[in-house]
């Protein structure tokens, strides 16, 4: 679940500062009346995470050319970041209200002439951008869909009408691979939203607009980049390639530093990882500075948690958790801030730290982390770390840090010993078979991995009954990267033997992608 948890706070920190810039800028303008300079000048300042200044030359740029509506809806979308990253109401009111305007605006050139492409263009990211800030502040899931249709529909015309329009490519991109991740207790969503998405064509169409689109190019590389995230025994090198190339072309960007040291923290290279995160840090002097610090600290937690080195974890899960708001998705901190005074011998610090994690969070928008993390802060108030559990979360960090043959030995040694084996739980022998075959298959030996995999199917836990469901979709891409089509296909299948378990949706989300990515 590790992966899982770091593509959510790399979603988390680069996610608003990159809507806030990407595809809002059409191929040419309505009127036509704003310089491209300009254009690109305002970019810069927000790749560069300094929106005060965008800011202020948006202000100027509306004042000079009032008949041009790009200005407006750049207007428009600063306060989108605004909203989306504090969850302030005011800043949601005042964004909805300029993007109205900006809609309005367009439907009164699309009166005069209803073939106005930019004018279709800006009205559909205005919907959209509704949509996408009402989903993330769990505001209205009915008025998201909506909003969210009628941007389809207008980026679907634009593309049908200019086919060379190739920042609409972006959007449209986004709305396939969104609407194919959706979970299966989200379907009833597609009747409403009334098209369905596709992942590969998604990513296909990301991909036009990165080589091809006038201000598209560095969005479509960032949600590229992320797309591109594969399992965690398969090649990452096109993701840290994109995130590279980020930050070589922006090197005073904290957020791309960031983005690219989770990325190598997912190859393993956790030191290498530290240390940009240190340098982003040190660079996170603009806008933003809470939210962008927010997101380097709990990497660094993380990276830290994964050296088995405790103290440095806690002292940046602390830092993290001070500027953690109570309705962000804080309980993985909380639960690993736990952890740490756990192996650090501080139970009583630990257990009040476990005590923090909250259990009134929103199913739809919080989901699943908050909810299993909440679970497992429960069990360790009154479950202090044992033996047994060290061993795991030992062997767990040193398969993270990359070192798979020591994971192995540990899982495998203390298969072997009374002092962990005797009188073992279902629940605690299928952590061991799970972790051990994820360490076989992160080294690429499939035989192995199956022959634990299996064995993991083959209990009958209590409390981590999840562990089956995941178990059968890591076989199920044994056998397709075997060849063998119709076995994965049918491993695949066994997911759906089962419901209400961890992770079911973010589950169902890998399925969707893997089986994209392997034309199953």
């Amino acid at each position: 679940m590790k992966n899982f948890l770091m593509f959510l706070c790399m979603l988390s920190i680069v996610c608003p500062v990159i809507y806030a810039s990407n595809s809002p800028l059409a191929q040419s303008s309505v009127k036509n009346l704003i310089p491209d300079d300009e254009i690109r000048s305002v970019l810069n300042d927000v790749y560069n995470v300094r929106f005060d200044q965008a800011e202020s030359k948006i202000k100027q740029i509306q004042s000079r050319y009032p008949q041009d509506v790009k200005g407006y809806f750049y207007g428009s979308v600063i306060y989108f970041y605004k909203a989306i990253s504090s969850r302030d109401d005011n800043m949601f009111d005042k964004y909805i209200s300029l993007a109205d305007d900006v809609i309005e605006r367009c439907e009164n050139i699309l009166d005069k002439d209803e073939n106005n492409v930019d004018a279709m263009y800006y009205k559909g990211q205005s919907h959209s951008y509704k949509s996408l800030l009402m989903l993330s502040l769990n505001k209205n899931l009915l008025s998201a869909a909506s909003n969210g249709n009628t941007g389809y529909r207008l980026l679907s015309a634009i593309v049908e009408k200019r086919p060379d329009f190739y920042d609409a490519y972006m959007g449209l991109g986004l709305y396939k691979i969104a609407i194919g991740f959706v979970p299966e207790k989200f379907q009833w969503l597609l009747s409403i939203i009334g098209f369905k998405g596709n992942i590969s064509n998604g990513i296909d169409m990301l991909k036009v607009a990165m080589e091809k689109g006038k201000y598209t190019k560095v969005d479509s590389k960032v949600f590229l980049s992320i797309f591109a995230m594969n399992e965690r025994e398969e090649n990452n090198s096109e993701a840290i390639g994109l995130t590279r190339q980020l930050v070589e072309d922006y090197p005073e960007s904290p957020v791309f530093k960031t983005l690219y040291a989770g990325m190598i923290m997912q190859d393993y290279k956790i030191d290498e990882s530290i240390s940009i995160l240190n340098t982003a840090l040190e660079q996170n002097r603009n806008s933003l500075q809470k939210e962008v610090s927010k997101g380097i600290y709990m990497l660094l937690g993380s990276a830290y948690f994964r050296k088995n080195d405790f103290v440095n974890s806690i002292k940046n899960f602390e830092e993290n958790i001070r500027l953690e708001k109570f309705d962000d998705r804080y309980n993985v901190s909380i639960f690993t801030l736990g952890v740490a005074y756990d192996m650090t011998g501080n139970r009583q610090k630990a257990v009040e730290t476990y005590k923090k994690v909250r259990k009134d969070f929103v199913e739809e928008r919080d989901g699943e982390a908050e909810k299993f993390f909440y679970r497992l802060a429960q069990e360790k108030i009154s479950e202090p770390y044992n033996n047994y559990d060290k061993l795991l979360l030992n062997a767990e960090n040193i398969r993270e840090s990359g070192d798979f043959d020591q994971s192995i030995h540990l899982l495998e040694d203390a298969l072997t010993k009374d002092e962990y084996m005797k009188n073992i739980s279902q629940d605690n022998l299928i952590k061991i078979y799970y972790s051990l075959a994820s360490s076989y298959e992160r080294k690429r030996n499939d035989t192995k991995a199956e022959e634990f995999f299996v064995r993991a199917v083959n209990l009958k836990p209590l409390r981590e009954q999840w562990f089956i469901p995941h178990s059968y979709f890591e076989l199920g891409k044994i056998y397709a990267r075997k060849g063998d089509r119709s076995k994965a296909l049918q491993n695949f299948e066994k997911i759906y033997d089962y419901s209400d378990y961890d992770f079911k949706d973010f589950l169902e989300m890998r399925l969707a992608n893997f089986k994209a990515k392997n034309k199953l």
